[in-house]
């Protein structure tokens, strides 16, 4: 029998176990610190779903601007656990979220597909008072925003590229959902009393990570 045709198989055969024994050692590795920092674009609207006198109806509440953030955590396995925090920044406000994600990933060799959910506190800062934007204070004495703050959820995905085992770079797809309350304010009648909506954001962003 022809040796050529004995070599192919069980070469085959032998990147077929080494492939799977590299999957089953990564699925049971681990990283004792991820840190990521995440740069992208993001569109937000915080009255996108239901706006329950959060801001006049004729404020601009939309918007798209840079977003910038950074998580932390432990990856056991397929499932990375921890805190993560943005900072996204509009013409009218900047939206800001702190909280806690879990990430479910295919942790294979080269291309790693991923998906996460999270969730935490979530605030406006930087209020416009411009009329063509949120108009705080245009129709009473007050030159500030009253304080607007709240919760969010978040569902987004991506895929990473692993570098080495200790990098990887990546790319990926977040929309937050933002329930925001905001609180009466004594200095404006328009806002003399308290207001929440439920919004959207959504970003495109690029990150890197390192891995421990």
């Amino acid at each position: 029998m022809n040796p050529v045709r004995l070599a192919a198989p069980a070469l085959a055969l032998s990147l077929a176990l080494s492939g799977a024994s590299a999957s089953a050692q990564s699925l049971l590795s681990h990283d004792w610190l991820v840190l990521q920092p995440e740069l992208g674009l993001s569109y937000a609207n915080v009255v996108a779903v239901n706006n329950d006198g959060l801001f006049p109806s004729a404020s601009t509440t939309s918007g798209f601007g840079p977003r910038f953030g950074v998580l932390a955590g432990m990856r056991f396995g397929p499932v990375t656990g921890g805190v993560r925090a943005d900072l996204a920044r509009y013409a009218a406000y900047d939206v800001g979220d702190a909280g806690l994600f879990v990430e479910l990933r295919i942790p294979v060799p080269f291309i790693q597909p991923f998906g996460r959910v999270g969730a935490g506190y979530a605030w406006l800062g930087d209020l416009n008072p411009d009329p063509r934007y949120l108009a705080c204070g245009a129709t009473g004495s007050g030159a500030s925003c009253p304080k607007v703050s709240g919760w969010f959820a978040t569902v987004g995905g991506g895929l990473d590229l692993a570098i080495s085992s200790h990098f990887t770079v990546g790319a990926n797809l977040d929309v937050n959902f933002l329930n925001l309350t905001r609180a009466a304010s004594p200095t404006s009648v328009m806002f003399s009393n308290t207001g929440d909506s439920v919004g959207l954001q959504v970003t495109l962003g690029l990150h890197a990570a390192l891995r421990i």
